[in-house]
């Protein structure tokens, strides 16, 4: 169901909504990079991260700017596993109006698009 690319090739409408950061800003970090995937249903837009093992109080979501960063750490023995990623996002995204829930080792993110302004017809005196 998962690809490890974020924006298949069916969603080349969405090719801009999210751009993963590139494989080089990935390396810095020493963590595992989780699979993803986007999906677009009724004007709104979900990612999909897999975060198997991590409980809903190990999981950080952050917004900078156009960035969205995803943190999640769980126990494997005496070692923590840490699942890193960050995105970008569009312009078009209402970053003030993101919701979050964890099910089942996945993390999902619902976006909606900003509301456009409306065209005004102005009259010329």
């Amino acid at each position: 169901m998962y690809t490890s690319q974020l924006v298949p090739a069916t969603f080349s409408g969405l090719r801009d909504f999210f751009d993963s950061f590139t494989d080089s800003e990935k390396a810095a970090n020493c963590s595992i990079t989780p699979r993803a995937s986007v999906s677009e249903k009724d004007g709104a837009y979900t990612l999909e991260v897999e975060i198997p093992g991590v409980k809903k109080e190990n999981v950080e979501v952050n917004v900078e700017g156009n960035a969205l960063t995803i943190k999640a750490t769980r126990k494997n023995g005496e070692t923590d596993v840490t699942y890193e990623r960050s995105f970008r996002l569009s312009e078009e995204v209402d970053s003030e109006n993101i919701g979050a829930s964890v099910e089942d080792g996945v993390l999902r993110l619902s976006f909606t698009k900003k509301k456009s302004a409306e065209t005004r017809k102005l009259t010329i005196q």
